[in-house]
């Protein structure tokens, strides 16, 4: 049975060293920050940090996209050893093991259609009952979460979803961050006359977030990452990759 072959997966991931020869990386795309080219090619701010950290551990990195719910999934059961990306909360703290320190910093805004929008305010109980847009499997800020009951949000599957609800009037405000909801529409369509308002709903920082069975893991990493953090290459990288770090 499909069950089985899980649980004989988990088994046999939690008995090897958290440091095994490959090391499986998951995530989902995110503009700058972990993205594969028509060629298969991976790369993102998050590909490049991993592979330093790597190269100083002498590990070899196996790359995966998912969609996000399973990527979290997969990390969560063991079955990938590192999740790239997630914003902090407490229930996704009892699920990962977090890196100790955020390595990319995210602007959560609400995109509007050009012209819409100037009644906010940065009050989201003045949203009580408008038409607003989230994608599945994110969080956004911890005032916003509190909210959520009572905004009724929309979910679409994909940003791409959501910027196209948002084009095409199924919702009027769309909550996601600057960095992905410009790289998407690039993509889809740059004569799209969406844009973001201020103020922002607030900011995020993402983390590599590892499976409960690598802390060993988690630690050689943590210690690697500081070191690239003394180092000029570190700032070359956020720029290379035009991300905003902590």
């Amino acid at each position: 049975m499909p069950w089985k072959k899980l649980l004989l997966g988990c088994c046999l991931l939690a008995l090897r060293p958290a440091w095994a020869a490959e090391i499986i990386v998951v995530g989902t795309d995110f503009s700058h920050v972990f993205e594969q080219d028509k060629d298969g090619k991976f790369d993102g701010l998050a590909v490049a940090t991993l592979n330093e950290l790597a190269r100083k551990n002498g590990d070899q990195l196996s790359f995966a996209l998912y969609p996000w719910s399973r990527a979290q999934w997969m990390v969560e059961t063991g079955q990938a050893h590192i999740l790239i990306g997630p914003y902090k909360t407490p229930e996704r703290e009892a699920k990962f093991l977090f890196s100790r320190r955020a390595f990319y910093r995210d602007y959560m805004l609400f995109y509007v259609r050009a012209g819409e929008g100037l009644s906010w305010d940065g009050n989201l109980q003045n949203l009580i009952g408008k038409k607003i847009g989230v994608i599945n499997g994110w969080v956004y800020t911890p005032q916003f979460e509190q909210m959520r009951s009572r905004l009724q949000p929309v979910v679409a599957n994909t940003l791409a979803n959501g910027l196209n609800m948002l084009q095409a009037q199924r919702i009027d405000w769309l909550a996601t961050n600057l960095r992905n909801a410009d790289g998407v529409m690039k993509r889809l369509n740059p004569e799209a006359k969406l844009v973001a308002v201020e103020p922002p709903i607030g900011i995020q920082d993402g983390y590599f977030a590892y499976c409960q069975q690598c802390d060993a893991l988690r630690q050689k990493y943590d210690a690697a990452f500081e070191q690239l953090l003394q180092s000029p290459l570190w700032q070359q990288l956020a720029a290379r990759y035009a991300v905003r770090v902590p």
